[in-house]
Parts: C-alpha cells; structure tokens; sequence
C-alpha cells in the first residue's frame, strides 16, 4: 500500500485541488494523510467535509514542514510513502502505479525524485533543480542523484526511519539535502524519474522571503556542522557565507543576515551533540554523482 503524507499550512484550496487528483488515481491501495501545521483558515473543516476518507492530523504548534512531514509518515501505515507539498496537482491518473512499477524495476533504490513542472505543465521548475546535473539535457533522463525535493518524491517508508527522518532542527529549507545524504550514507539510492510528474503552483519565491534572507544562510551552516567532516565544512560555508553577507548587504537585509548568524550560533550546542559527519565514502560517492549517472 502507498501512503501519501501532505504537510499544509493555510492553502485550503490548494490541498483541495491535490486531493481531488489524489481520489482519482487508479490501480493503487492508499492511504491519505494530511498533516495540518496550525492553519489560520479553515483547511481541516473543509478538508473533513469534503474528503472524510483522509486522514487528517493536526499539530499542536506549528512545527514547520520537517516536523509535519516527519509526523504523517510515522504515522504511515503503507511500505511506500509519497510526498507532495499542498501547492501541487497531479494530472496523471497513474502516477502512483508508476511508482510502484519504478519499485518493482529497481528493489534497490530507496527514493524516487518526481519531475518538477510549472502549471503549464511544459516549463521545469527550475528553482526546485538541485540534483548534481545540469537540467539541460537531464530533465527528461533518469539517473542517480544525491537530491529530490520535498514538493514530490517516493521513499520506502522504512529507509527514511532509518535514515533518521527529516531533521526537524531545520524547520524548512535544506531538510531534503539532508535526508538524501544519510540515506546515501546508510548506502540507500534516490533516482530521478522523469515520467513521475508533479505540477507545482507556487508563486515565484520573494527575494526578500524569509527562506531567501534567513533559512538559506542559517541553514548552510547548520547542514555544514551536521554532515561534513571538519575541513569539508569549512570549505562549503566560507564561500557560502561570504556569498549571503554580500547578499544581505546589497539586497539590504543586513539585520536578517545577521539574525540568522545568532540563529545558527543558539543552535550549534544542540546539532553538535548528535554530529554525525557522512563517511569518506559517502562524499565520494556523492561526488561521482555529478557524472549523471544511469541506474
């Protein structure tokens, strides 16, 4: 059975649309969970009224995308999870049994990166393309990446418990770069499908969005002292960080910049104590990636 896991957060309309191409699809078992982050609209009335066959679940606080994700796949009850952020429709009346036929294809892959196109359902969604090949030549190939981004995505729902779940420290932003790496470190592998397609309908993201000025530097930190050894960190964030400072100063955000600084700084301690640098050969094989290679 396949168990669809959708964090929401104030998009009644959006996560609607979803489950309406979610009850359409055919030749699957599912289960539907929806992991309602402290919405301020009514999402969880209409959800209920409209779709009483899902599973709705509702967090006490919000806890941001990491916590809500990680939350419905526990509570999955499927060997499969799919994962779809709620600004996403899906068109594709066999997407799911794609997916099981991809498992069945390949029964040592873990996860599966779902193709990301724009509403027109033509465009890629090219700020959501974080694989380690170009989209020029690779959107419409798989292979082996070391990336897949939470708007859509497949797993076998025991990897990602032994990989350890999202790291919810994150909150949002970088928790799929994460994710991926341990479970490429505990020898698991993601391939990119590209006839597993999502529309994603978000609008293009503010470069004074609270992501853009202080998830993204905080973040970079964060993973940096999470995953990579001592001198491979210093080496990722010295660039990265000296890259955001300009940013921030030309962009006028300095105090975000500096925010997100002392963020990183207060939560050090804590990631610190559960260090768990990716070994010598995870980074290698990470890096052999970027040749795209086929699965």
């Amino acid at each position: 059975m396949i168990s669809v896991v959708i964090p929401s957060y104030n998009r009644r309309d959006c996560v609607l649309a979803l489950l309406a191409d979610l009850y359409a699809q055919q030749g699957v078992e599912m289960e539907v969970i929806i992991v309602d982050d402290c919405s301020p609209d009514d999402s969880v009335e209409a959800i209920r009224r409209q779709f009483p066959q899902a599973t709705v679940l509702v967090n006490e606080k919000n806890g941001g995308p990491a916590v809500s994700r990680n939350r419905g796949i526990l509570a999955a009850r499927g060997d499969i999870v799919v994962g779809f952020d709620s600004d996403v429709t899906v068109p594709d009346r066999l997407l799911l049994s794609k997916v099981l036929q991809r498992f069945a294809d390949h029964p040592s892959v873990d996860g599966l990166a779902f193709r990301l196109l724009k509403p027109d359902g033509k465009s890629e969604d090219t700020p959501r393309w974080w694989h380690p090949v170009p989209i020029e030549g690779y959107a419409e190939k798989s292979f082996l990446t070391s990336y897949f981004s939470g708007t859509g995505y497949a797993f076998r729902r025991e990897a990602v418990v032994e990989a350890g779940l999202y790291p919810e420290i994150l909150y949002m932003h970088y928790e799929e770069v994460e994710l991926a790496f341990r479970i490429l470190d505990r020898g698991g592998s993601i391939l990119h499908c590209p006839e597993l397609v999502a529309l994603h309908h978000a609008n293009e993201v503010s470069r004074r969005s609270e992501v853009s000025v202080f998830y993204k530097p905080r973040n970079q930190i964060l993973l940096a002292a999470s995953c990579l050894p001592g001198l491979k960190a210093v080496g990722y964030l010295v660039p990265r960080v000296f890259y955001q400072f300009a940013k921030a100063c030309g962009g006028g955000h300095v105090k975000d910049f500096f925010r997100a600084m002392k963020s990183a700084s207060d939560l050090l301690p804590q990631l610190l104590a559960n260090r768990k640098p990716l070994s010598r050969g995870t980074l290698q094989r990470i890096g052999s990636l970027k040749q795209g290679l086929a699965p």
